[in-house]
């Protein structure tokens, strides 16, 4: 018994050290917001070679850790550089492969697979697509479920990062609005407009909840 209890409590510790850690990485800020000039820039490397090259030789010239092994990613996308480096650039190295390399492409995240609760960090995924600059550009969001069955995407959305959060937010995903991608403006606009019989939540809990946490926002 005694031997039970004590393994049980290491794997309590074990499992509050990995969360704690989780929950330090979403914060950590992306490598990417030492270099970019605005956050629409990482709207545009998609479709830029120009653009991505110029952010690769802005890494270069900072010279650390971080930046030379991103820069390296960029110009080349190679998945033993990705592994190794991911948390110094601000990618958590979520469980169950939330986020992983095939999620990139010319070293920039292009596509989020969210997933429902059936995976242990798809809270700390979410919070980290809505808060994380890498996100920024993302042209393609997909959700996971395996509820019913194998695991497959129910839901998939395509456009700007911005234009997917606000398909997101026509859909009554409140956490969204935890985004800087929305203004204060916009965030004072969305309460006013707010209807409680619509969308079948107080608008204070979405405040408390969301709203509060978004850094454009101020108590009028």
């Amino acid at each position: 018994m005694k031997k039970q209890a004590l393994k049980g409590a290491c794997f309590f510790v074990v499992c509050i050290e990995r969360e704690m850690s989780i929950k330090e990485l979403i914060k950590r800020p992306s490598i990417l917001a030492e270099v970019i000039n605005s956050p629409t820039e990482l709207e545009n490397v998609g479709v830029s070679s120009e653009l991505r090259s110029e952010l690769a030789q802005r890494l270069e010239f900072l010279e650390t850790e971080a930046s030379k092994s991103r820069a390296a990613f960029i110009q080349s996308q190679d998945a033993e550089n990705f592994n190794q480096n991911r948390e110094l650039w601000g990618i958590p190295n979520f469980s169950e492969e939330l986020v992983e390399i095939d999620d990139f492409k010319d070293g920039f995240l292009w596509r989020f697979r969210a997933h429902s609760t059936s995976w242990g960090d798809n809270q700390y995924a979410d919070e980290w697509f809505y808060t994380s600059l890498e996100a920024r550009s993302v042209i393609r969001y997909e959700f996971w479920d395996c509820d019913e069955g194998p695991e497959k995407a129910d839901v998939v959305f395509t456009g700007t990062y911005k234009a997917i959060l606000q398909q997101l937010l026509a859909d009554h995903v409140h956490e969204v609005l935890i985004s800087p991608v929305f203004s204060t403006d916009e965030l004072n606009e969305y309460i006013d407009n707010f209807s409680e019989d619509e969308e079948d939540y107080l608008l204070e809990d979405v405040i408390e909840d969301y709203i509060s946490r978004n850094p454009n926002y101020s108590v009028q």
